[in-house]
C-alpha cells in the first residue's frame, strides 16, 4: 500500500465497541460485573462492576463542554443514531475516507476502563486486546491497534504483551498513572525487554498526572486538566531514560502519545545539563539524554503552533502528526486543511514525515 496521509493517535471508543464484547468474551463468573449495556430514562449506557461509566459516549457525545469530533461536524452515526457501532470496521474506514486518512494507530478508551477488581480488569483487557487485534485484521494495512495492557502485575503485563504480538498486535499502551511500580523500578525490566524483542511499539499516553483538576463544570476544572494533561508524561519520560531501560534494549521504541510538543525541547535540554553537571558519575548512559531520545522516542501531536517551530531541536525523525479521532480536539474531518495551513511553513519533506513517514517506519507498515 502506498502511504499518503497517516494518524498516529487514534481511539477506538466505548461508543465504537460492540456491546456484548465482554457479556460474550469473559468466563461466566465474570459477566454480571464486567462492562455491559444497561437501559436508564430511556438511554443506553456502559455499566461495570455495578457503576456507571458516564463517559461511554466520549467521542460522539454531543456536549457543550466536550462536544465529540462526529457531532460537531454533523456526520450521521451508523447504523443507526445514538446507537453502539457493530464490530465491523466499515463505518471507521469511511470515517477515515472521509479525512483522507491512509493509515491510523488505534489506542483504546481514554476513560474510564477503570476496574475495582483487578483480575476482572485483566480478563476484560484481555477480551478487549482480543477483539480489538481481529477488528484490524479487517484491514491490517490501514488499522494499527494499540493493546491495553494490566498495570497491577509486572509478570501479568509481560504475559500480555507476549500474547498480543501473537495476534499481530503492533503497539501496546503502558498506562504509567496506574502502574503498580513506577516507571523506573526494575520490576518492569522484563517488558522492556519484552518489547524490544518482540517489535511492539510501546506507549506512554496522556492520562493523568493532574493533582487536583477533574472533569467536573466548576471553576473551570475541565479546562486547567485538559490544558495540563500532556505535560505530565515529563516524569515517565525522564525515568525510562535515566533508569537505563534504552541503553539495555537498543530495539526499544516508546511513543510520547498525545504530548505535544512545546515543552519537550526545554526537557530534553534540561536533562542534557543536569546529566552533564551532576550526575554523569553517578549515572550511567551512553550518551545524553536527547540523544536517547532520539533513538528510541517519538511524540504525537494533534494541534501545536509553537511546537511546530520547535521540530528541529526535537528532531525531524520523532514528531508524529495524529488527529485525535473522535475526540473533542481532533481535527477530524478537515485534519488536511489543518496541515496545508499550520505547517506551511515547514519543508515538504519535514511534513511528509511527521504525517506519514515516522509512523509507517514505526510501526514496520512498509
Amino acid at each position: 500500500m502506498q502511504y499518503n496521509f497517516v494518524s498516529g493517535d487514534d481511539h477506538m471508543d466505548l461508543s465504537y465497541i460492540p456491546a456484548r464484547l465482554w457479556v460474550e468474551r469473559v468466563p461466566a463468573r465474570y459477566r454480571e460485573m464486567a462492562p455491559h449495556i444497561e437501559e436508564h430514562d430511556g438511554k443506553r449506557r456502559w455499566v461495570s462492576e455495578g457503576k456507571p461509566w458516564d463517559m461511554g459516549g466520549y467521542g460522539t457525545m454531543d456536549n457543550p463542554l466536550l462536544r465529540g469530533a462526529i457531532p460537531r461536524a454533523g456526520v450521521k452515526e451508523e447504523p443507526l443514531p445514538g446507537s453502539f457501532r457493530p464490530s465491523t470496521a466499515r463505518y471507521r474506514l469511511e470515517d477515515m475516507d472521509r479525512d483522507g486518512i491512509d493509515a491510523q494507530v488505534i489506542y483504546g478508551p481514554p476513560l474510564p476502563m477503570q476496574f475495582k477488581d483487578p483480575e476482572l480488569r485483566r480478563v476484560c483487557l484481555g477480551a478487549y486486546n482480543t477483539w480489538l487485534a481481529e477488528f484490524c485484521a479487517e484491514a491490517p494495512q490501514r488499522l494499527i491497534g494499540v493493546a491495553m495492557l494490566p498495570m497491577d502485575d509486572p509478570a501479568q503485563c509481560v504475559a500480555e504483551l507476549e500474547r498480543v504480538a501473537r495476534l499481530g498486535l503492533r503497539g501496546a499502551l503502558f498506562g504509567v498513572f496506574d502502574a503498580c511500580k513506577p516507571v523506573f523500578d526494575d520490576a518492569w525490566d522484563p517488558l522492556w525487554k519484552a518489547a524490544a524483542q518482540t517489535g511492539v511499539v510501546l506507549s506512554f499516553h496522556l492520562s493523568g498526572g493532574v493533582r487536583n483538576a477533574r472533569f467536573e463544570a466548576r471553576r473551570g476544572q475541565v479546562a486547567a486538566l485538559v490544558s495540563a494533561l500532556p505535560m505530565q508524561l515529563d516524569e515517565p519520560l525522564c525515568e525510562i531514560i535515566f533508569c537505563g531501560a534504552l541503553d539495555a534494549n537498543p530495539n526499544l521504541r516508546l511513543v510520547l502519545a498525545e504530548s505535544g510538543l512545546g515543552w519537550v525541547p526545554y526537557l530534553l535540554g534540561r536533562m542534557d545539563h543536569e546529566y552533564e553537571k551532576l550526575f554523569r558519575n553517578t549515572v550511567k548512559l551512553s550518551a545524553k539524554p536527547s540523544e536517547l531520545f532520539r533513538r528510541h522516542v517519538c511524540v504525537s501531536f494533534e494541534e501545536d503552533d509553537v511546537g511546530l517551530g520547535m521540530i528541529s531541536q526535537i528532531g525531524e525523525d520523532n514528531v508524529i502528526w495524529a488527529s485525535d479521532y473522535p475526540h473533542p480536539d481532533s481535527t477530524w474531518p478537515n485534519s488536511r486543511a489543518y496541515v496545508e495551513e499550520h505547517m506551511k511553513g515547514l519543508p515538504p519533506a519535514v511534513i511528509r514525515k511527521i504525517t506519514c513517514d515516522n509512523t509507517v517506519r514505526l510501526y514496520n507498515l512498509g
